[in-house]
């Protein structure tokens, strides 16, 4: 096992320079709208299970990437759980307008219901 721990490492690297694009995205826009709440909780569980291995078998290729992981997951359960979405520009000037109304439509649509 040790001299595939290195391949394990460069896997984990690339998997986290992947991964912190979609944390910067976040960072920046505080926008988790696309990630549903399965998708985190899965990914978590997948870390943690994934950091025990390691843990248990010395393998520092495994255990050091997954805790970075970690970290970002645990970032993107905040942003989820403390930001709201925020409203467009648009959103907010058809609101004053009284044309964004999410729940009828002009023909008289209900979310996707025909009145």
């Amino acid at each position: 096992m040790p001299k595939f721990e290195a391949l394990v490492g460069m896997a984990g690297t690339i998997g986290l320079l992947s991964f912190s694009t979609l944390l910067q995205r976040i960072y920046k826009t505080h926008n988790t709208e696309s990630l549903p709440w399965a998708w985190v909780a899965m990914n978590i569980t997948a870390q943690l299970l994934s950091l025990s291995y390691g843990i248990a078998n010395h393998a520092y290729g495994i255990f050091i990437p997954n805790s970075l992981f970690l970290i970002g997951l645990t970032y993107i359960l905040y942003v989820k759980l403390v930001h709201k979405p925020k409203d467009t520009e648009t959103d907010k000037k058809n609101d004053d307008k009284g044309t964004n109304n999410k729940e009828t439509d002009n023909k008289g649509e209900v979310e996707g219901f025909y009145l």
